[in-house]
């Protein structure tokens, strides 16, 4: 009987594995190419598609303002010598500290003279003696924001007017507090200048009068830090004065968890401001309270301040680039407030995918050259095995 030649096997073996490596590495480098190139390509797809959705928003946001600031305009003109000390008083009472606070019935609901119906409204005024045209301004403020807070509720939850001598009319009638802290609980001296919300449309850093949004930053009614938001403000100019600022304050969990919980499996999503500041991260959501130490904690987790600077760097304002970190990194620009969207995945992947492709290889090619061998030794053994009946056979004829 023929004996298997297991040298013969060995070396076939050896030769599989071989030849099935070296298909395997070459399937490699082609698949990590081609995985490269299509991660890159569906990451500047989905970032462009993200941003587009957020540009809805902040779309939503400058339209808003601009329509208060026209309404604003056409209001302050038309009263512009009018004597509006007795409305301005009625609406705005003393407060018996030096200060006019809005009348509380603003607020719980009060119906005008004119028949017209106001509610969820608080102000602040820091002076009780407000010259007249100060006085002309914020009546004209007081009616754009009653009229068009209540026209983008529930839509946004508040509109507000701000101004350089602290005066503040806020529109917010879902409020847990009630405004109740700018209608009684703000001290006289109340001061928001050296707040990022005042700063953003000073005419020294905002001179062309653009819609601007602020970082994350504490509500001022809130003491503890907590109740992070970020505001997105319009400066109104009149004859060459800045007069104010129209302004809508967002929540981050209200209106830009979705962005950031929708995230592809292995994907981060975030939003960053230029400077590397978080806007929205997964870390910051769902908080029972944010404060200023998870923003700083998150920041850190993300390297939030790595990828603005590898932003910047890049130039543009939408594209994918590879960090130093190990990320594929996709941002585009969200123009009116001026942040990217980001979403990260891990350079593993790419490897991963083109491992899992490689193995593949690996397998099929030692398997089909193992078999072809198999295959062709079966039938070498099969040849000779004839050959040796063959001979047997005349042996016993003879005989």
């Amino acid at each position: 009987m023929t004996k298997i030649n297991w040298k013969s096997a060995g070396i076939t073996f050896l030769v599989a594995v071989g030849i099935a490596s070296i298909a395997a590495i070459g399937g490699y480098v082609t698949a990590r190419e081609y995985f490269a190139d299509k991660l890159r390509d569906d990451s500047a797809y989905q970032i462009n598609e993200r941003v587009a959705r957020q540009n809805v928003l902040f779309d939503d946001v400058r339209a808003i303002s601009y329509a208060a600031e026209r309404s604003f305009l056409r209001r302050y003109n038309a009263i512009a010598d009018a004597d509006v000390s007795e409305e301005f008083n009625r609406l705005f009472p003393p407060y018996g500290d030096g200060t006019r606070r809005s009348d509380p019935a603003l607020y719980d609901g009060l119906t005008l003279e004119n028949g017209d119906y106001v509610y969820g409204l608080g102000a602040f005024i820091s002076d009780v003696d407000v010259p007249v045209e100060r006085q002309r301004r914020l009546l004209a403020a007081f009616h754009t924001v009653r009229q068009h807070g209540e026209a983008i509720n529930p839509r946004f939850d508040n509109l507000n007017f701000v101004t350089q001598f602290n005066d503040l009319i806020i529109f917010a009638p879902q409020r847990d507090d009630h405004l109740e802290y700018y209608r009684m609980q703000a001290p006289a001296d109340f001061d928001f200048q050296s707040e990022q919300l005042a700063q953003i449309v000073e005419p020294q850093n905002n001179p062309t009068g653009q819609t601007a949004c602020t970082s994350l930053s504490r509500l001022m009614y809130v003491a503890d830090g907590s109740a992070l938001t970020t505001g997105c403000h319009t400066p109104v100019r009149h004859g060459g004065h800045h007069v104010g600022a129209f302004g809508i304050t967002i929540s981050m969990q209200n209106y830009l968890a979705n962005a950031i919980v929708d995230a592809e499996p292995n994907s981060e999503n975030m939003i960053l401001s230029r400077e590397g500041d978080l806007i929205a991260h997964r870390d910051l959501l769902f908080l029972d309270v944010l404060t200023a130490d998870a923003v700083s904690a998150a920041n850190q987790e993300a390297r939030a301040g790595h990828l603005a600077e590898i932003i910047r760097h890049d130039g543009r304002s939408t594209g994918v680039v590879t960090s130093d970190d190990g990320r594929i990194v996709a941002y585009a620009r969200i123009e009116t407030p001026g942040w990217y969207f980001v979403t990260t995945r891990p350079v593993w992947l790419i490897h991963s995918r083109a491992s899992q492709i490689a193995g593949m290889i690996f397998v099929f090619s030692f398997l089909g050259v193992f078999l072809q061998h198999i295959v062709v030794g079966l039938y070498r053994w099969q040849r000779r095995w004839r050959i040796d009946q063959g001979r047997k056979a005349g042996h016993f004829a003879r005989a």
